[in-house]
């Protein structure tokens, strides 16, 4: 545990706890539409964290890019809180997303260039513990003002974010620059991105990004989905959501021990089988009449939020396992990269579904996408070990 993952914790204040409760709800009143724009706007504004990791890493600003990016998040938060207008709720969001993904990324490089492979498990394991407890926080902030003053929400939580720019510096490692090299003359400087890609990483990153398409299409509509598909308010989400994220907390560093034990992969695989279960029990309790609906809906939704530690756990370690030798930056960047876009294809695509059928079309679209990433990812989290993965 070092001082300056108190910042980092700042950064899952905004990504996980405000933007799936107070995103949604400040957009509510302009329907379905403006909210998955809203909301699509702030996780395309992540989807720049692979640029931004490989710059980092070629010009040795890792430490700025990290620093810099709690301003432009407590702007953002702020901006959300004090606009009426669509158009600037969603430039806000995307700015602050961009910023999000910044901060993710180059936090995940400083863990993972700064310290020897085999301490990566347990580093992971107690980084994201704090990532958790940001995300109590903001669900706490989240569940006092669900129900109303919610511009207020945003305004002091921006206030708090802006304190990561100073704690953020405290035990900050300093990193070198990554000399990448040269291709044959003609070629070019190596484009960290597509090398990535390019590797066996590339089939993990798929079925990363299957799987938050279902995950972040429910999550990032999580009170208006519990709201109107099981008459659960936003208020009670908030805290049965917040109930499951402080239980979740404390899981971080049990899976990356678990990670050590068994592997990589086993953790990842518990997440996404959890997600299914609460999803598909989800899909089921649509068709039950009656008041037991809301009470099914509630366990599912504190499992989906237990979950989450085993799948970004596994899925953190395996991309830095997986990642080309050099290629941290960029990969780490990928990763952060696929949750944003998941949110965006899984929030776009749930915007006309929300709007013809209703929001109870989510659960299903949900159970649908963690499966089909689990088809996808099977070899890679259920075969046998390979000669380039090993016991990842």
């Amino acid at each position: 545990m070092a001082p300056w993952y108190g910042a980092y914790a700042l950064v899952g204040l905004l990504v996980n706890g405000l933007v799936p409760l107070l995103l949604p709800l400040t957009a509510a009143p302009r329907g379905p539409v403006v909210v998955s724009l809203v909301v699509a706007a702030f996780f395309a504004g992540q989807l720049t964290a692979p640029i931004v990791g490989g710059y980092a890493d070629r010009r040795g600003v890792q430490r700025a890019v990290f620093l810099g990016s709690f301003p432009v998040m407590a702007a953002g938060a702020v901006t959300l809180g004090l606009a009426e207008q669509t158009a600037i709720w969603i430039v806000a969001a995307a700015v602050a997303g961009a910023a999000a993904g910044a901060a993710q990324t180059t936090a995940s490089v400083f863990v993972v260039e700064g310290h020897p492979a085999e301490e990566w498990d347990q580093l992971i394991g107690w980084f994201r513990m704090v990532f958790g407890v940001g995300q109590v926080a903001g669900l706490l902030i989240g569940a006092i003002f669900a129900d109303g003053r919610i511009e207020l929400g945003w305004i002091i939580s921006g206030a708090v974010i802006l304190v990561g720019a100073l704690v953020g510096r405290i035990g900050l490692p300093h990193l070198q620059r990554v000399i990448q090299p040269r291709r044959r003359a003609g070629v070019g400087r190596r484009r960290d991105v597509v090398d990535v890609l390019r590797s066996r990483f590339g089939v993990f990153l798929l079925t990363w990004l299957v799987a938050m398409i279902g995950v972040q299409s429910f999550l990032n509509l999580l009170p208006l989905v519990m709201r109107e598909a099981f008459g659960v308010q936003p208020s009670t989400t908030a805290v049965l959501y917040l109930a499951g994220s402080v239980v979740g907390v404390f899981l971080y560093p049990v899976c990356g021990q678990i990670a050590t034990r068994r592997t990589n992969r086993f953790v990842l695989a518990v997440g996404l089988l959890a997600n299914l279960a609460a999803f598909t029990v989800m899909t089921a309790i649509l068709l039950i009449d009656g008041g037991s609906k809301g009470a099914l809906a509630a366990i599912a939704l504190v499992t989906v939020a237990i979950a989450y530690p085993f799948d970004y756990i596994g899925a953190t370690l395996m991309a830095a396992v997986l990642a080309p030798p050099g290629g941290e930056g960029a990969a780490m960047g990928l990763f952060n990269s696929a949750v944003a876009a998941g949110a965006v294809i899984g929030t776009l695509a749930a915007s006309p579904l929300a709007k013809s059928i209703g929001y109870d079309a989510i659960p299903p679209l949900a159970a649908v996408m963690v499966l089909l990433a689990l088809l996808v990812g099977a070899r890679l989290l259920f075969g046998r070990p390979s000669p380039t993965t090993g016991q990842t």
